[in-house]
């Protein structure tokens, strides 16, 4: 982004002219980045649904109690970004993958992967995962193609009804996310990638 660009191709608010109720929820939304994302910008117009929307994603892929691996969620959840070429979400969710994954170089062999759609008799994915992507893969680009055929798959494969659900719901989760950011153009600018601290 060269600098000046807008954030995004709608107007936003900036914290300076935000409401009070939108300064609160800058502020509450800038305390783990110490700086307003830009795709939490682009909801400053109407902003009653942002904090719904931030809260659900992070019960989705940052939720302690879930069966399934957070990096695998997260994996999920850049796969949706790959296939919708949406670069901020790749961007910022490959790098909390990799964070969480802790292996940078299998990390990014798995994207190289996800990228090819290279799943079957891949050997740096077991089984459950390889099933739980290429569902995740048909589930991004098919949804009126799914059928309960694609869950015996998937269960026959040795994933749990948990762990199938949360698969859906990374998935459906940024079936939403990255059709907000795509549709209004949102850039990453100079923000800091992904959610973690780089060591």
């Amino acid at each position: 982004m060269l600098k000046g660009q807008p954030p995004c191709w709608i107007d936003t608010i900036n914290y300076e002219n935000a409401s009070t109720e939108l300064k609160e929820m800058y502020s509450q939304l800038s305390s783990v980045h110490n700086k307003i994302h830009n795709l939490y910008l682009a909801f400053s117009l109407q902003p009653k649904p942002l904090m719904a929307a931030d809260q659900h994603y992070r019960d989705v892929l940052h939720n302690e109690a879930n069966h399934s691996s957070l990096w695998f969620l997260e994996l999920l959840a850049t796969q949706v970004a790959i296939i919708a070429d949406c670069l901020y979400a790749s961007t910022h969710h490959g790098a909390n993958f990799k964070h969480l994954l802790g292996d940078e170089d299998l990390g990014e062999k798995m994207l190289q992967a996800v990228r090819e759609d290279d799943f079957d008799d891949n050997p740096i994915f077991d089984s459950k995962q390889a099933s739980l992507l290429k569902f995740g893969a048909k589930l991004a680009r098919t949804p009126e193609s799914m059928t309960e055929d694609d869950i015996d798959a998937i269960r026959q494969a040795g994933a749990s009804d948990t762990e199938i659900l949360e698969a859906v719901q990374a998935t459906a989760c940024f079936a939403y996310w990255v059709r907000f950011i795509n549709a209004l153009g949102i850039n990453l600018g100079e923000e800091r990638v992904g959610m973690y601290k780089q060591k």
